[in-house]
């Protein structure tokens, strides 16, 4: 399973945590009726959720399928 499900457990509730989050404000419609209201806390939800993963990851430890390249391969 874990070649499946990438990422540590605390990655994937994260990642439920944010869709139940979404899913909230889209059910209150914050995004039609307040849109500034709606993006500032979507910025830092944004940037904490990706310190997150960045902060529980080991270096050099897999967090994506595929391999990242560096364009310095010239």
């Amino acid at each position: 399973m874990n070649r499946i499900f990438l990422g540590k457990p605390l990655h994937w509730a994260l990642a439920a945590l944010l869709v139940a989050g979404g899913w909230l404000l889209g059910n209150q419609r914050l995004h039609v009726i307040d849109f500034n209201l709606f993006t500032i806390p979507l910025l830092v939800v944004s940037a904490s959720a990706i310190s997150v993963v960045l902060v529980t990851s080991r270096p050099g430890e897999a967090i994506t399928r595929d391999p990242l390249e560096d364009d310095d391969t010239a």
